[in-house]
């Protein structure tokens, strides 16, 4: 019985703390650049300069569980969790480049601009990168505050990312 007792208070102490949500719904976007635009592969949306997110996806990925090729790789995953395939004109490209965007809820202990608004913004490298078949990742990241037993300093959290190709590669 003992062991019992034990195994509940453990249980309820860690699980309370390992808990997270993502309840901040993200009420508005800009793309930075008006000649950009992305369109919703199956013509449901078209993202162009101020924008209301047309789509919420649950994906939740953050830079302590993937970072590098994890995260280039890491569009399937998005697309499990109700993220969109898209198409994207940017300028300095003539054909559109395939996409997949994923747009989160905030962490409720999130702090910063990332959790307010999404601020979608594609540097010409990132565009240039996604040639040949490979993959460009752009994201936008927010902090998470401390609590008082853990540093969460070095906690990264995207609210969103945007994996680019020039192929059709993201089936």
């Amino acid at each position: 019985m003992k062991y019992i007792f034990a195994l509940l208070t453990f249980l309820l102490f860690f699980s309370g703390c390992s808990t997270t949500t993502y309840t901040k719904q993200i009420s508005s976007g800009l793309i930075d650049n008006n000649e950009i635009i992305i369109n919703a592969r199956d013509g449901s949306f078209k993202l162009k300069g101020e924008f209301t997110p047309p789509f919420r996806s649950t994906t939740h990925y953050h830079s302590l569980n993937i970072s590098g090729e994890k995260l280039i790789k890491g569009y399937q995953h998005a697309l499990d969790f109700g993220a969109k395939h898209v198409l994207v004109k940017v300028p300095s490209r003539e054909k559109e480049l395939f996409g997949v965007l994923s747009l989160d809820n905030a962490d409720e202990r999130g702090f910063g601009p990332g959790v307010s608004s999404y601020k979608i913004i594609i540097p010409e490298p990132y565009t240039t990168a996604a040639k040949d078949g490979k993959i460009s990742v752009v994201y936008e990241y927010y902090n998470i505050k401390n609590d008082a037993l853990f540093d969460n300093s070095n906690i990264k959290k995207y609210s969103w990312i945007l994996w680019l190709s020039d192929e059709d590669i993201f089936k």
